[in-house]
């Protein structure tokens, strides 16, 4: 559930970012068309509006499966690496040299699961030649 709850605020946080560049931009529209001086104020709260609305899309972007886990970190990787790195379990391989890999989340970022019916564990899928090709996170199969 605080899964849920972050990305529901990360994503309130960017509409009302980019409902307040709009109506700034709209605002500044409006002051030239009427041959006003637009303050720098404006011109400044814009800039950082859409700054921080770039930064936003970019972390929702890059932690798509769990808020405190970087996507980007392991996608493009070689599975050995990761293996060596978390000390995982052995990875379940398909006949044709692709499979996928689990981690618990707590592995990677450190912290204690505390909501029993979040998404625990960390998929990875492969390819044939062990480069990881997708992430996503759900809960433990049998569990």
């Amino acid at each position: 559930m605080e899964t849920a709850m972050t990305y529901i605020f990360v994503y309130a946080l960017l509409a009302v970012i980019f409902i307040s560049v709009i109506t700034l931009l709209v605002v500044m529209v409006l002051n030239i068309k009427k041959q006003k001086k637009v303050g720098t104020t404006i011109k400044q709260v814009t800039i950082v509006g859409i700054v921080l609305g770039c930064m936003l899309t970019i972390w929702i972007s890059s932690h798509k499966s769990y808020p405190l886990i970087n996507d980007w970190a392991f996608l493009g990787k070689n599975i050995s690496n990761i293996e060596q790195k978390y000390k995982m379990i052995d990875p379940v391989t398909r006949d044709d040299g692709s499979g996928y890999a689990v981690l618990k989340t707590e592995q990677i970022t450190g912290i204690k699961m505390y909501d029993s019916g979040d998404y625990s564990c960390y998929y990875m899928e492969f390819d044939k030649n062990g480069k990881i090709i997708k992430v996503y996170c759900r809960r433990p199969e049998g569990g």
